[in-house]
């Protein structure tokens, strides 16, 4: 039987309530691991990122599920950071990353959805705190590009875990692929991020600090 059309199946039974979630995760596994290319691993378990999860798709969901959260923790900061900047030549970028990262938002919940999971992971503490430091108009703009810049001193960690997880993936070349474009946007926003806070930082001469 054709994998896909099996996946369907099961999500559908899954999705009518024919079938429990630990039986289809149960039957997602068999499928992952009898669709294994030769040469790749049969047995249970799958590890990335320092973890190890039943499956590869177990990973993936849950992956996807803390990215979410981060992603949309940051659409709601940039956006009401760029609601509240005075500064001229900041306002529309600000904006860009913050729909940039509210899209991605939008495409892990239709991938999780796809995939037959959910969404569980919420705001993070430090999320909270972002968006209090970035909506606040009294911190100034060199304080909060720095703030930032100073959590990933080089824009490349800011992606790191995202493109090890990619390039772990063997069998949701979908989820891969996607996750390799995401990081490019994260990239050159991190890349942005340091650019303007090292000339801010230069012009006011100050060096601001990451908010605790």
């Amino acid at each position: 039987m054709n994998r896909d059309f099996e996946i369907r199946q099961l999500l559908r039974a899954y999705r009518s309530g024919l079938m429990s979630e630990a039986a289809f995760e149960e039957e997602m596994t068999k499928i992952e691991q009898e669709s294994a290319a030769p040469g790749q691993s049969r047995e249970p378990g799958f590890q990335a990122l320092g973890q190890m999860y039943r499956s590869e798709r177990e990973a993936v969901i849950s992956f996807l599920d803390e990215l979410h959260a981060t992603q949309m923790d940051a659409a709601i900061a940039f956006a009401k950071w760029a609601a509240v900047c005075r500064t001229r030549g900041l306002r529309t970028c600000l904006m860009m990353i913050a729909e940039r990262k509210a899209y991605h938002a939008r495409m892990i919940e239709r991938r999780v959805h796809e995939l037959g999971g959910m969404l569980r992971a919420t705001s993070t503490e430090y999320g909270n705190k972002l968006v209090d430091l970035l909506a606040n108009a009294e911190i100034a703009e060199a304080q909060k590009f720095g703030a930032l810049a100073s959590l990933v001193q080089e824009p490349q960690q800011a992606v790191a875990p995202i493109m090890e997880f990619a390039a772990a993936l063997t069998n949701d070349i979908e989820t891969k692929q996607a996750l390799r474009l995401l990081a490019e946007d994260e990239l050159s926003s991190a890349a942005w991020l340091h650019e303007i806070a090292a000339a801010l930082n230069a012009a006011e001469g100050s060096a601001p600090k990451a908010p605790q």
